[in-house]
């Protein structure tokens, strides 16, 4: 059950295939750990630009320093995503990059955003930064549940934790 629902989750919002059929992952790792891996990579790639929004546009301190701390600790997560996924034997584009998927900032969020200020600005911000923080704690706890490999599952995890923890943050700067 918790891999269909992984697989579910995938699906409904990428089109395409997760990986190439000719292109299976090395030894140990399984598809859906290669799939894990990219989808948080993709994510915390599209969600950088909104972090950079808020210094310049948001109501109050709290949230603009919020954003500084997450963009620095999400590039940190990007970069164990890739290095985890560079061991998986995986190569080429990471399919999920260019596809809008939930939680992810689309090119039209990041406009409209751009174009607003503090309280309407802060609004919209924290609605984009919940719904992908909530994204990265669904898509960590269905790698727990159904990924493969022990190493991927325990990142899994700490991002897991690590996300509810900014949640929770996020929660307490928007007031």
């Amino acid at each position: 059950m918790p891999r269909i629902l992984l697989l579910l989750l995938l699906i409904s919002g990428c089109s395409a295939a997760v990986q190439p059929a000719a292109e299976q992952p090395a030894g140990r790792f399984s598809v859906t750990d290669v799939a894990w891996l990219q989808l948080a990579e993709a994510l915390h790639g599209r969600a950088l630009p909104l972090l950079e929004l808020a210094p310049g546009h948001a109501a109050g301190r709290p949230l603009a320093d919020l954003s500084v701390r997450l963009a620095e600790r999400h590039e940190k997560g990007r970069g164990r995503l890739r290095a985890l996924l560079g061991r998986t034997g995986v190569t080429g584009a990471n399919p999920h990059t260019q596809h809008d998927m939930p939680g992810m900032p689309t090119a039209g969020d990041l406009r409209a955003l751009n174009d607003l200020r503090d309280a309407a600005f802060d609004r919209r911000f924290v609605t984009l930064l919940k719904a992908y923080l909530d994204q990265l704690v669904l898509v960590a706890k269905g790698e727990q549940s159904a990924g493969g490999d022990r190493e991927v599952r325990e990142l899994a995890a700490a991002m897991e934790r690590e996300h509810t923890t900014e949640l929770a943050e996020l929660e307490r700067a928007a007031r």
